[in-house]
């Protein structure tokens, strides 16, 4: 059931009547089973869904959604162009919200890459990267 809803944002965010993409969606985890799924709007218009799978406990990040035009790129670009700028963040000069957001995202995810689908993109590894600390840590940090 959930994953008929989600396919029906998904389908809703890459427009296919006018075959005009408004979003770039990176995929975090894909989930096998999802039970249920919330769609968060972040700042600059970036949609962040959460969703619950049936093998594991709490919510993890499913996928991020960034408008095209946060990039400043138009509906029709190609995704080659799109993955240059999700690469490499500092490019991105229309939005400092979103450069800050994508340089997270692979700050956590380590890299971003192509998917099968037109602008749908994939992160490296589905898990965050552990931030390593070094020195004597306080009790409770």
């Amino acid at each position: 059931m959930s994953a008929k809803r989600l396919d029906e944002f998904f389908n809703k965010i890459h427009n296919k009547k006018n075959k005009i993409p408004e979003y770039a969606t990176i995929i975090i985890r894909p989930g096998k089973k999802l039970l249920d799924f919330k769609i968060k709007k972040e700042e600059a218009n970036i949609l962040k869904v959460i969703a619950h799978d049936q093998k594991s406990s709490g919510w993890f990040l499913h996928s991020v959604h960034i408008p095209l035009k946060n990039l400043g790129l138009s509906y029709d670009s190609k995704d080659k162009e799109i993955l240059e700028l999700l690469s490499e963040p500092s490019k991105i000069t229309s939005s400092k919200h979103t450069r800050q957001y994508v340089e997270d995202l692979l700050r956590k995810y380590v890299d971003i890459l192509p998917e099968k689908k037109k602008h749908f993109f994939k992160t490296e590894r589905f898990k965050k990267k552990k931030e390593f600390k070094t020195g004597t840590q306080l009790k409770g940090f």
